[in-house]
């Protein structure tokens, strides 16, 4: 049975090993939680706000290919054997275009059916490849690249894909430029966004074509046709199956969305809309390339996280920009080392802080930046303390679950519901997993305790149990911590109320996690008179000793030690708990040593104090038991040894007075 770490609870007169007082650095946790939930784009736009333009057609008076470059001027014996070779080689391309090109460009209209015009354009693709036009060998002369252009354009307004895409992309390889590429992209775009042509881009090679542009083209001169471009990989890359991503990520994508990234930050040539238009489309695009098993490998060996804080930092106004930027830090946040680098730059996690206290209302935008601080305090407490001590985490996060407890139960629909439930959920966890540290965990206020008391009392009211345990987690990160005469031990009495309360609640998770507060709080007699006065309280922790779950069972053992020290609240324990105890030990022996180890020292207390009466059968069955454990050829290991063993004996001392073991 697998178990989670676990506290160990402190025992009174009992001398235990130090590696069991060691083992309680374990008890400190970190809160977990779901991802944000960045539900499937059902309409593939470049932007989740912004308008998108309408694709329009490609305007023939404003060709605008590729311009014929003049050579310098060469010796007169240079020049004419130049012209030979060019009258030769004219002589040959004027055959070759009228024997192969110019029938098919003859044959290509409308009124054919969509399968002859789609065949004719790949005989004329093949044409053009196989006289070197498009792999760049042979430069194709201007007027007879209009002729092929006019002829394509004038098959745009079919409506089936893959002819169009096979059109796109013949013209994309002859070159376009300007407005023509904007219209292609556009078109291209289009197509994307119906989820059915996703096998015919790949087919047909598009996002081949798409990855040329965005090498060879410059982004500061096709910014426009750039956004439809990387918009289009962004939306392919969304793909559910990987497939696309799969193909972008082998042919290089991330560095070239890397390339173009660096460009929007650095370069002036571009005003700051196309900017933040282009931003979109690369973040939106990198972040659904995260899915890609190789893309976490090749991202830690790029800059994005440093292009991520200047774009942050230069866009600070422009919310979308900043949502797409957290959907991405969300995501590289999951990867180790990402999230070690992200940890160790204190700018990111002071401008994720700062968007947290200035953007209230942007409950997207507050999910996902407090993820990202989730999962980086959660595993780096170097992260957490530099929050603490120069960013006053705590505050803003409390700060925020005012704001957002208010809007608990507010007559809104089920989804904003949800989204206020996740708010607050997220934020608790980064208060948690602050809490791990000592130095925060000590420096607790009065506002905290009470905001977590009265969230989770919410939260376990409404079956809200993800910020429930959160809350829980974070009490018992406290409850470590903090000693007696702390700020947090003086409020165990309103906390010991709400444990109580919580006790009632039919979640395993939530009683779990309850009963680690309880077992660090019960070392106190008010503490332990509290749960005493309840007549249930103890009665649940005795049956829970019966509970298939380990966890369960140890915490459950946990506070019934600390309540058995005290000699007058045996009286409320079942008189069947040697019984009990007795089955665990059956039941788990060397294969959990803690649980095995913390039920000895509760039968200790029980069987010490002769307030509960017990059988001769369950003496000679728990000494039988014993004297088997102890015996190194069941087990020999170091930890059953140094932990089981010493209290084994001395119970054996305090059972059978004639051993050679002494009581405690």
């Amino acid at each position: 049975m697998s178990k989670s770490k676990r506290e160990f609870y402190e025992l009174p007169n009992i001398a235990t090993s130090s590696d069991i007082i060691n083992a309680a650095r374990h008890s400190i946790k970190a809160a977990g939680t779901s991802r944000p939930f960045t539900p499937s784009e059902g309409k593939r736009s470049l932007f989740t706000t912004r308008p998108t333009s309408s694709s329009s057609a490609i305007d023939l008076t404003e060709l605008n290919l590729t311009p014929r470059v003049l050579s310098p001027i060469d010796s007169p014996t240079t020049q004419k054997k130049k012209e030979e070779q060019k009258k030769k080689e004219g002589s040959n391309f004027e055959a070759y275009w009228r024997s192969k090109i110019t029938p098919i460009l003859a044959g290509l209209n409308m009124e054919l059916e969509n399968v002859d015009i789609l065949n004719q354009v790949e005989e004329l693709s093949e044409c053009l490849l196989r006289g070197g036009f498009l792999t760049g060998s042979v430069v194709l002369p201007h007027q007879y690249k209009v002729k092929v252009f006019q002829c394509l354009i004038n098959l745009l307004d079919k409506k089936d894909t893959r002819l169009l895409l096979k059109i796109s992309r013949l013209l994309l390889c002859l070159g376009v430029f300007e407005k023509n590429l904007i219209s292609i992209s556009k078109l291209i775009f289009k197509l994307t966004r119906c989820e059915n042509n996703d096998a015919i881009f790949l087919e047909e090679k598009t996002v081949h074509s798409l990855l040329n542009v965005l090498n060879q083209q410059k982004i500061e001169d096709n910014g426009l046709a750039f956004v439809y471009c990387i918009g289009s990989l962004k939306v392919l890359s969304a793909n559910t199956d990987n497939s696309i991503g799969e193909i972008l990520v082998q042919y290089g994508v991330l560095q070239v969305l890397e390339r173009h990234l660096i460009t929007c930050n650095t370069s002036n040539e571009m005003n700051n809309e196309l900017k933040s238009n282009l931003l979109i489309q690369i973040l939106g695009a990198l972040r659904n390339l995260c899915d890609i098993p190789a893309t976490e490998k090749l991202l830690g060996e790029m800059s994005v996280c440093e292009q991520l804080q200047y774009t942050m930092t230069h866009h600070y106004n422009d919310p979308e920009v900043l949502l797409n930027s957290c959907r991405l830090l969300s995501r590289i946040s999951l990867f180790t080392d990402m999230c070690d680098a992200l940890s160790r730059n204190n700018d990111i996690l002071n401008l994720l802080l700062k968007i947290i206290d200035n953007y209230t209302n942007d409950s997207q935008l507050l999910i996902r930046c407090a993820f990202v601080l989730g999962n980086i305090t959660g595993q780096h407490s170097h992260a957490a303390l530099h929050l603490h001590e120069n960013g006053s985490v705590i505050e803003s996060m409390l700060s925020l679950c005012k704001v957002y407890k208010a809007k608990l139960g507010d007559k809104t629909t089920k989804e904003k519901q949800t989204v206020t439930k996740d708010v607050l959920c997220k934020a608790v966890r980064v208060i948690t997993n602050v809490l791990q540290n000592e130095k925060v965990a000590v420096s607790v206020t009065p506002q905290l305790i009470k905001m977590f008391v009265s969230l989770g009392q919410i939260a376990a009211q409404a079956k809200i149990h993800e910020i429930a345990l959160n809350v829980l987690c974070g009490l018992n990160n406290m409850s470590y911590y903090n000693k007696e005469g702390s700020l947090f031990v003086k409020h165990r009495g309103i906390l010991t109320d709400f444990l109580i309360r919580l006790l009632a609640v039919n979640n395993t998770a939530i009683t779990i996690e309850t009963l680690g507060v309880l077992g660090n709080l019960t070392q106190y007699h008010d503490v332990v008179e509290k749960l005493a006065q309840d007549k249930h309280v103890i009665e649940i922790a005795a049956t829970l000793l019966d509970s298939d779950n380990s966890d369960l069972v140890y915490k459950a053992c946990g506070v019934l030690v600390n309540v058995t020290k005290f000699k007058e609240f045996h009286e409320k324990l079942p008189s069947k708990i040697i019984t009990q105890c007795i089955e665990v030990l059956c039941d788990v022996g060397m294969l959990d040593v803690e649980l095995s180890t913390v039920t000895l020292y509760l039968l200790w207390n029980v069987l010490y104090l002769k307030e509960v009466k017990t059988t001769e059968d369950e003496q000679s069955k728990l000494l039988s038991i014993l004297t088997d454990y102890t015996d190194h050829s069941y087990c020999d290991t170091e930890s059953w040894t140094s932990q089981f063993h010493p209290v084994a004996k001395r119970l054996i001392g305090l059972l059978d007075p004639d051993s050679e073991f002494l009581p405690l």
